[in-house]
């Protein structure tokens, strides 16, 4: 009786320890997707790079994006619109007006963007100006293929800034630079991985998360 009391004593605080550990390792495991996952997904949810021929671009962290835009949000994709225009109407006697007179002049149409568009349901916003339950995310169509091609169903974690141009009223700019696929219910992955040191170690930092990690290293870098 007393060798069992002895056991008893000694040996559940060990069971306990043991089985807090497990827990604990579980919990550290969960917070992750596993490469093998990632590689999986990447079928789905592919990494963007590049630009279009003839562009010039850099690198832009996710910081320098939350300066510049107007709302950090959870969306669902909805559909992909149908494309829109803006005519970018130079005020007369600017610079660009005088351009845009001269294309003109020579037989030419002056520059007209395309955009591409998705309706999205807003599920949360986490940062900045409050927006519609529904609006429309565009980025430009010379961007095909260098930006996210969100599907219907898609769950998107983004930085999104108001249109000011012409045809853009209610709608926002997004950018791969801002944007996370939500996938597997509660994990991340990046939209791109980037090519300068700052944006390649917040990507890794990031990317396979959980999305809450991901919002929580976020406020790190703003006041949420």
């Amino acid at each position: 009786m007393k060798r069992k009391s002895i056991y008893s004593f000694f040996l559940q605080p060990i069971l306990l320890l043991i089985i807090l550990t497990g827990c604990a390792d579980a919990s550290t495991k969960e917070t992750s997707l596993s490469s093998e996952r990632i590689k999986e997904l990447r079928q789905q949810y592919p990494v963007v790079s590049g630009s279009p021929p003839n562009v010039s671009s850099r690198d832009v962290s996710f910081a320098e994006i939350l300066e510049i835009t107007d709302a950090v949000v959870i969306a669902e994709v909805v559909k992909q619109n149908s494309n829109f225009h803006t005519d970018l109407t130079a005020k007369e006697g600017t610079p660009e007006w005088h351009f845009n007179e001269k294309t003109k002049s020579q037989g030419m149409q002056p520059y007209v963007p395309e955009f591409i568009s998705y309706e999205v349901l807003i599920e949360d916003v986490l940062s900045g100006e409050p927006v519609e339950d529904t609006l429309d995310l565009f980025y430009n169509a010379d961007f095909y293929g260098y930006e996210p091609d969100l599907k219907p169903g898609m769950r998107v974690l983004t930085a999104i800034m108001e249109g000011t141009g012409q045809n853009q009223e209610g709608k926002y700019s997004f950018t791969r630079y801002g944007t996370y696929y939500i996938v597997d219910d509660h994990y991340v992955l990046s939209a791109y991985e980037g090519q300068s040191e700052k944006v390649i170690s917040f990507v890794a930092e990031t990317n396979g998360k959980s999305l809450e990690f991901l919002i929580h290293t976020i406020e790190d870098l703003t006041d949420f």
